[in-house]
């Protein structure tokens, strides 16, 4: 019994310690971004070292979780991209997602339980990818590409195509393709 005593009053402190995030705010360089939290502000950590700042950061439903994009240098432009999506709880990071391409817009869904995000090569036609993610394990949940359809006149941009309905997670990132 003193042992199971012992054991809960351990643990209770980092039970009511629970960071809850109730806004960010991101310098308008984006080297910096301020998580306000119930236990005051705390700046949002590096959480790799080429990063040289941060994007479109989001709180999730219940402001258990919050989120942002990391931006990384790039040999082939001349500004940083967002390479990896990063989400952050109880001042611990939670998870890391970087696929490979550039994610240019994520948004919680799901009521902050998943994580939605779009993915594409910074510059060209390439095919879209949109992502959705489970927050807790991680896992892949779904996804949906808009790829270019073949054919489309010089000079012109070719028009994307998908296959099937569109989910209803990707409508709130959706950019040119799908439209409505």
């Amino acid at each position: 019994m003193r042992i199971l005593l012992w054991l809960v009053l351990a643990l209770l402190p980092g039970l009511v310690m629970a960071e809850q995030y109730r806004s960010v705010t991101l310098a308008t360089d984006r080297a910096t971004l301020v998580l306000h939290t119930s236990h005051g502000d705390v700046r949002a950590p590096h959480t790799d070292p080429d990063q040289q700042g941060f994007d479109e950061p989001h709180v999730a439903a219940g402001g258990h979780t919050v989120g942002w994009l990391e931006l990384e240098g790039n040999c082939c432009t001349s500004y940083p991209l967002p390479t990896s999506l990063v989400l952050y709880r109880d001042g611990r990071l939670l998870r890391r997602f970087a696929d490979g391409m550039a994610i240019w817009d994520w948004r919680f869904v799901r009521d902050g339980h998943a994580v939605a995000y779009r993915q594409r090569a910074p510059h060209g036609i390439s095919t879209i990818v949109y992502v959705l993610r489970d927050v807790d394990s991680g896992k892949q949940l779904a996804e949906f590409d808009c790829y270019p359809r073949e054919g489309a006149p010089a000079g012109q941009p070719a028009p994307y195509t998908y296959d099937g309905k569109v989910p209803d997670w990707v409508w709130p990132i959706a950019e040119e393709c799908p439209v409505r």
